[in-house]
Parts: C-alpha cells; sequence; structure tokens
C-alpha cells in the first residue's frame, strides 16, 4: 500500500497512479483519490483522465484556475471519486484551514508542524481534515522529489503537510523518475516516508549506507526493495547527446576577473572584522537594489556568511551570457524548420535568449515561474500545436511537461543535480516520441563550467543506484555471486563490480587446476607468448559486528 514509483521521464507514470486508484476502487479498497502534481501538468493530468478513464464513470475535480474556495469545496465532496491538486495549492489550503480551526496563522501552524515528530503530524493533519470533512483514502504524489529533505536541511513546509497527510493514506504513492536528488540521507527519507516506524534512525542509516562500496550499494538497494518500484521505458527513438563548446568573449573574461577580485576583497574584509560593500555589490547587485543606503552595511554583514556562494551564482550567471546565446542562436539556426526547446535556469538569461532568436525569425514562447498554471498549459498547447518553433523554459519546465513535438534540446546551463538535467532532457526523450531526438549540453570553456560537469557525472552515479530495475536484485547482488560461485558458473555471469572480479568472463579465462584450493577464485589463461596469466580475485572484506546485524 505504499510504494515508491521510480519510473523513469516519460514512462506513464500518471497513467499508473490513475489506473491504481480506479482498480482499488472497483475492488472496494480505495474510495476518493487525491492526486498533488506540479502545476504545470496539472491541467495535463485532466487530458489524461479524460483520455485514460471509462466515460462517465468517474467524478472528479482538476481545475487550473480554481479559487481557494472551489478547491476546498470539491475537496469535502463526497462525489468527486477524485481531486487533482497542485503541491503548493494542496498545502496551503490545508494550513488556511488548520489557522483557522486554531485562530492563529498559517505561519504560526507551519511552525508548530515543524517542531512535531512524523506520527504526530500524522495525527494533526488527520484531525483537520476530519474535522471539516475531508476523506481520502488513496494519495499519489506526482514529482515526488519535491517533497525531499535531507541532512543538514531544515523540512520544507510542503514536505511536513504533504508527509502528515500521506502517512493517514490507506494508500501512498510517490512518483518520480529521480527518487533523491543529492545524497544517502534523502534515500532514507524516501524510506521513511514509506515506513516512518522502521526507518526512524537517519544517523544510523547514513553511516552504513552513505560510503562509496559495492556492500553499501547493494544493501541500499536491499531496503529499496521493500518500497521501491524502479525502471524506466525506453521510448524506441534515438538520443543522440552532444556538448557544444563554446569560447567565452573578453567582456566576459573581463566580467568574470572583476568578480574574483571582489569575491578576495570581501574575504579580507570579513577576516578583519569588517564588511567591503562595493566588493559584495559586485558580487549580488540584486541584494542591494532599492534598499536605503543606510541599510547597506547591514546587509553586507548578512551577506558576509555566504561569499563562496555569492561567487559561485555570479560566476555561473556571467558564463551563461552573449558567447552562449549566440551559441544556442547558431543551434536553431541550423535547425530551422525543427521544433526545439532551450532551457536556462536564469529568468533573464531567459528574455534574453528569447529576443536573440526572435531576431532571426523564429516563432518562440517562453514558460517560467512567473506564469499561472493556466498559462503554463496554455504555451504547452500552443507549442504542442504548432503555434511556436522554439519554446525558452527556466526549470519551472522541468518536470511533467509533454513537449515531445519538439526534436532538439538545448541546455544553456549546467544543473546543480542530475535529476534536473535528466528531467529537462525527459521533456523530449518520451514516450510517444515519434523521430530520434538530440539532446545538447552548451558547456563553456571555463574551470567553473568544468567542475560543474564532474560534479553531474557524480550525481548520475547516485542517480543509477536509485533508478536501477530491481527485479534481478537475487541475482546481481552478493547474494547471486555467492550462488554462482557454489554453482561454479562465476564465469558465465557478468562481475557484480570491477573491484570484486574485474577479470573478464570470455578471453579464455579458465578456473585453474591444482592451485584452486590455496587460490580460491582463481583463474588462469594464455597468453600470445605461450605463457599463463593468473588471476586471483581480492579476499572479500569481513564484515564489523555492526554491519552483520541489522540497524533497525
Amino acid at each position: 500500500g505504499r510504494t515508491m514509483l521510480g519510473m523513469g521521464v516519460g514512462s506513464g507514470k500518471t497513467s499508473i497512479a490513475l489506473s491504481a486508484f480506479t482498480h482499488l476502487q472497483g475492488k472496494g479498497k480505495a474510495k476518493r483519490g487525491l492526486f498533488a502534481v506540479p502545476s504545470i501538468v496539472q491541467g495535463q493530468f485532466h487530458g489524461e483522465a479524460l483520455t485514460l478513464l471509462e466515460a462517465g464513470k468517474f467524478n472528479w475535480h482538476c481545475d487550473p484556475g480554481a479559487s481557494r474556495a472551489e478547491r476546498i469545496a470539491a475537496l469535502k465532496d463526497p462525489k468527486m471519486d477524485f481531486n487533482v491538486v497542485t503541491h503548493q495549492s494542496l498545502r496551503d489550503d490545508l494550513l488556511h484551514l488548520a489557522s483557522q480551526r486554531e485562530g492563529t496563522t498559517p505561519d504560526a501552524v507551519a511552525e508548530k508542524l515543524d517542531a512535531m515528530k512524523p506520527a504526530e503530524r500524522k495525527a494533526y493533519m488527520r484531525g483537520v481534515m476530519e474535522a471539516e470533512g475531508i476523506h481520502h483514502d488513496y494519495m499519489a504524489v506526482d514529482e515526488g522529489h519535491t517533497l525531499l529533505n535531507r541532512q543538514g536541511k531544515d523540512n520544507s513546509r510542503m514536505a511536513n503537510v504533504l508527509d502528515g497527510v500521506a502517512h493517514g493514506m490507506g494508500t501512498y504513492v510517490s512518483m518520480t523518475a529521480d527518487p533523491v536528488k543529492n545524497d544517502a540521507s534523502e534515500a532514507f527519507d524516501v524510506l521513511s516516508k514509506m515506513d516512518p516506524d522502521r526507518y526512524s534512525d537517519r544517523d544510523a542509516f547514513t553511516r552504513k549506507y552513505g560510503v562509496d562500496t559495492p556492500a553499501a550499494k547493494d544493501g541500499l538497494k536491499r531496503e529499496m526493495a521493500r518500497h521501491f518500484y524502479t525502471g524506466s521505458i525506453d521510448p524506441g527513438v534515438k538520443a543522440h547527446r552532444t556538448e557544444v563548446p563554446v569560447e567565452l568573449d573578453p567582456a566576459q573574461h573581463e566580467h568574470l576577473g572583476s568578480l574574483d577580485s571582489a569575491a578576495a576583497a570581501a574575504r579580507l574584509a570579513r577576516m578583519k572584522g569588517g564588511v567591503d560593500v562595493n566588493a559584495l555589490k559586485t558580487l549580488s547587485p540584486g541584494s542591494f537594489s532599492g534598499a536605503d543606503p543606510a541599510t547597506h552595511e547591514e546587509i553586507g554583514q548578512t551577506l558576509n556568511r555566504s561569499i563562496g556562494i555569492l561567487h559561485n551564482t555570479a560566476v555561473h550567471h556571467a558564463l551563461s551570457g552573449a558567447s552562449k546565446t549566440e551559441a544556442v542562436a547558431k543551434l536553431a539556426r541550423d535547425r530551422k524548420g525543427r521544433p526545439g526547446v532551450v532551457f536556462c535556469h536564469h529568468l533573464d538569461r531567459v528574455k534574453e535568449i528569447e529576443a536573440r532568436l526572435k531576431a532571426d525569425g523564429h516563432r518562440v514562447v517562453t514558460l517560467t515561474g512567473g506564469d499561472s498554471s493556466k498559462e503554463k498549459d496554455r504555451k504547452k498547447r500552443e507549442y504542442q500545436d504548432g503555434h511556436h518553433d522554439v519554446i525558452v523554459m527556466s526549470d519551472a519546465g522541468a518536470v511533467g511537461a509533454n513537449l515531445q513535438r519538439g526534436k532538439w534540446l538545448a541546455q544553456y546551463d549546467t544543473p546543480m543535480t542530475a535529476m534536473v538535467h535528466a528531467q529537462r532532457n525527459g521533456r523530449i526523450h518520451r514516450m510517444g516520441q515519434t523521430e530520434d531526438v538530440e539532446l545538447l549540453d552548451v558547456v563553456a570553456n571555463h574551470a567553473a563550467e568544468r567542475r560543474g560537469r564532474k560534479r553531474l557525472a557524480e550525481k548520475y552515479e547516485l542517480r543509477s543506484i536509485m533508478t536501477s530495475p530491481l527485479e534481478g536484485l537475487d541475482d546481481t547482488g552478493v547474494a547471486g555471486y555467492l550462488s554462482r560461485a557454489r554453482a561454479g558458473t562465476l564465469d558465465a555471469a557478468a562481475p557484480l563490480h570491477p573491484s570484486v572480479d574485474p577479470a573478464p568472463a570470455a578471453g579464455g579465462w579458465r578456473p585453474t587446476d591444482a592451485s584452486e584450493k590455496h587460490l580460491p577464485g582463481a583463474r588462469t589463461r594464455e597468453t600470445p607468448a605461450g605463457g599463463q596469466e593468473v588471476h586471483v580475485p581480492p579476499a572479500p572484506e569481513k564484515a564489523t559486528p555492526e554491519e552483520q546485524g541489522s540497524m533497525f
């Protein structure tokens, strides 16, 4: 009844969630469903329901333009088989109802929830919903990674509210192509959402699974197998991935140099116990924009705590400038007649790209977080219907949007996580795509960009652990290795991991004869010169008493 549906981007999670609810309702195991989704896919969810569900059999409320009063009335209406709401509106509506009942403010309720333990949040949210006549027993959260909490970061209000609601549901499905974004503590958070009683000690969990060893990875997958259903569906078309190198112009080099100098000056002033306001203005001009000059020193004191972050942000913004914009213009020009998608993190750059592409005669539309749910839905439909040649989006469009009309996609900057990078690409490389697509990464020739690419590769490694299919787990883990060893079929199977068995099964390797009892697992093969080459796998490390036992 509690599942993490870790399916790939564009693999049909919406239809799976809808069919799961209607199946359970038909079996008498669920009465009413609650779907919490990103604003960008709310209208799309409505379309999927119209397409997939038996006509006239179900009633639902899914209105991107609905007011709070209309949303709450629909949540209370027992005639509605299911409700489709955004993450934000569900959070805000429930905080509003709770604050009305307590005669306080939504902020006060949010602080109260933050101080509670998971079981207390479950009881509190259940009490609010029952008192308001809101009764659902099936809940699906699309893009469930938006509720992730991790070590060293305060829980978000959204996670506290929606987790409290989810813990009280008979059936709960969290759906995402990326169960985690950053580290093993997020893996713990996902599992604690599935079974809060079993997974209650995050420190112990990260000690056991937060290390980079084959045994830790294998053990983590076994924990996941209790609740995770992972996998991907091949859309049946090829994705041609290309890095587009970009050389910076002299003005950008000069600006980057000024940022480095400003960061050094700001740090020096901080070391002396002071504030270099001018240096901080160079790093973060927006922090001082419109502020009373009398408050600049105070603002500088606050910014002094984050000089490294300010410098890094300013550098990446500078890298995403004129040279990259020209590179994107060339990509669009070379692909005239083929619909394209461009992703860019910074809103001002979105506008710059739009203006540059329009100057070349392209029909361009932008989609950002500043658009309402209704506007996002309209713009997506117009693009899909052929009214625009290129859609330029901030990361507000990185999840959920079906833009399979697009045949090429350019990432203007390097995201902080593999999740965002993969989600962006998934807008066109997805089920329903009819042609091969181009996935293009626009990469500036600068050390900061190269570090970002390295970080992205490392995040992809964690992503692969969390999203690889688990059906064959018993055949691929330590147990499978031992089973093959007993059966004498190690040569016929792929090695578990290079550090365990680096020698290939092919190429003439065979078990040794008399030396086998002295060198367990040893294999030999003939060399081109007529001699013998011997490979002895390293002895497995002995588990510590803590590893041998259960952490729970």
